[in-house]
């Protein structure tokens, strides 16, 4: 038995009886249906009168299985039965490495400690608008952001989360500088000082042609330049500590997976280095098992891959990715080593579909796209807004992933044109009335000075000029005068003027013109 067990503190209080029984056999330790041995599988029994005795191998499994049984009790699911629990892929995990403002300090601990309690197991560094990971790469983090990094890894260690830094030198390096090389090992060791025990070498969106003479002597194509390093990396890191881990984003990151960098760059490195891969698009729609298994036989490697969803920096930043996610093979885990996501300058907006990911990377086979994410929403906005808030993020499903948008809202006045049809005009205006209110008590929400309603601000305040469209709409079908129709057209001329997308299918005049011949 395993006494003395504490639950860690971000999970929270639960009110249960339970003891732990710690093993060391194929019971906790191997997952049948992955072929893997794991430190993450837990056996749950939990008896008629509600006493859970938990089976696992150590902290890691145990912290899970207290998650589990926390998230069972909170929504009113704990029953009598054994539960054999494993995820699906070994690599589960989120990046901050968009374009744009990074992060404060205090939302990089808010989105760790969040996605630690839904069983994400990998954090990744690597903020391309931070002028040591990047520009600066060269220099050593001043006392002050080195400080804040170690509470990071120290952060992530107790939540059992591998922390990767990762540095992107590929701007202007000089790769075959002796001189450039022990800069980058010197800068690594300042963060092996901290604890970092996993690093990231990043060579992504950098150009493709070396820019240094020698360079061009020495190595012909950049391909070679970036073999010789990435393994003189690796070599010095393992002079370093046997234990340290390394992942590699390639130049070339997205596409069939078999072109001619990125099969001799992965046929040329060691295979114990990960390699990052988008899928066939930089951001794409879909990730196939068929597409992943293209990639092992080009590249010698399984995929990670560098999900480029939820972010929205560059061209889409006037589109918000709050929809969860979906397109990705349920049996993906089987030929990758995982997903990692690349989250959005706005951090709490990304903690929705970050758990979307989180439920589908633990258990692929299971996942529920809908309802993942209105589960994300509780956790994000609190189970007494949750409804209030999905009024509004019903709008918001306008990214790479093409699902359809204001599903909820297009179903409701379905209804309403159903009775229109029928000549019931003032049931129709009652149901239509149904709506507009519930999008007024969004828009009172969305008002509110909190962190995830500060991000929204500009998706928000278009949301406000539908729920004037929408009551310019009663008043026209209650009398439609040519003056109420064009109070209805001047509100929509405002809402198409404002840039940020509010649902692809939200054109107005479409929409009321389909809907109600308006």
């Amino acid at each position: 038995m395993m006494k003395n067990f504490k639950t860690p503190s971000f999970i929270g209080d639960i009110d249960a009886e339970i003891t732990v029984s710690q093993k060391n056999d194929r019971s906790v330790c191997y997952c049948e249906k992955t072929h893997r041995v794991t430190d993450e599988k837990y056996i749950l029994n939990i008896s008629a009168d509600k006493k859970i005795n938990i089976e696992c191998s150590g902290e890691k499994s145990l912290c899970y299985a207290l998650i589990d049984v926390k998230n069972r009790i909170d929504s009113e699911t704990l029953s009598e039965g054994k539960y054999i629990c494993s995820p699906s892929f070994k690599v589960r995990g989120y990046i901050e490495g968009f374009y744009g403002t990074p992060w404060s300090h205090e939302k990089r601990k808010s989105v760790m400690l969040l996605m630690a309690k839904n069983r994400m197991n990998t954090v990744y560094y690597a903020p391309k608008d931070d002028d040591y990971h990047r520009e600066l790469w060269r220099d050593l983090y001043p006392e002050q952001d080195i400080a804040k990094l170690k509470e990071l890894v120290d952060l992530a260690k107790s939540c059992y989360m591998d922390f990767y830094w990762c540095i992107a030198p590929g701007l202007s390096m000089e790769y075959s500088s002796q001189a450039e090389f022990e800069t980058l090992i010197r800068k690594t060791k300042q963060l092996y000082s901290i604890g970092v025990r996993r690093f990231g070498l990043l060579l992504d969106d950098i150009d493709e042609e070396l820019a240094f003479e020698r360079d061009k002597e020495l190595y012909g194509e950049t391909v070679n330049a970036h073999i010789d390093l990435i393994e003189r990396y690796r070599e010095e890191l393992l002079k370093i500590d046997e234990q340290i881990r390394l992942t590699v984003c390639p130049t070339l990151y997205n596409g069939k997976g078999n072109e001619y960098y990125i099969s001799k760059l992965g046929q040329n490195i060691s295979p114990q280095i990960s390699l990052f891969w988008t899928g066939k698009d930089i951001c794409s729609r879909e990730l196939l098992s068929a597409d992943a298994i293209r990639f092992i036989e080009g590249t010698n490697h399984k995929p990670l891959y560098w999900d480029n969803y939820p972010v929205n920096d560059m061209a889409m930043f006037n589109e918000m990715h709050i929809a969860p996610i979906i397109n990705r093979d349920a049996d993906l885990w089987k030929y990758s080593e995982g997903i990692i996501s690349n989250c959005m300058e706005y951090a709490e907006c990304s903690k929705i579909p970050l758990i979307t990911f989180s439920d589908y990377l633990w258990d692929s086979e299971n996942y529920n796209p809908d309802a993942s994410w209105r589960n994300a929403i509780a956790q994000v906005v609190g189970k007494e807004d949750a409804d209030k808030f999905i009024v509004f993020a019903d709008h918001l499903f306008v990214s790479c992933l093409k699902d359809h948008s204001s599903k909820i809202m297009k179903k409701h006045f379905g209804k309403v044109t159903e009775l229109l049809e029928k000549g019931e005009s003032e049931k129709a205006i009652a149901l239509a009335e149904e709506y507009i209110a519930k999008m007024k008590e969004t828009s009172d929400y969305l008002r509110k000075d909190l962190p995830i309603c500060n991000e929204l601000r500009r998706w928000s305040e278009k949301f406000f000029v539908a729920c004037e469209i929408f009551e310019s709409l009663i008043k026209t079908l209650k009398n439609k005068t040519d003056e109420n129709v064009k109070e209805l057209y001047g509100d929509i001329d405002k809402f198409d003027s404002m840039p940020v997308k509010l649902s692809d299918e939200m054109n107005m005049k479409l929409f009321l013109g389909i809907m109600f011949g308006i």
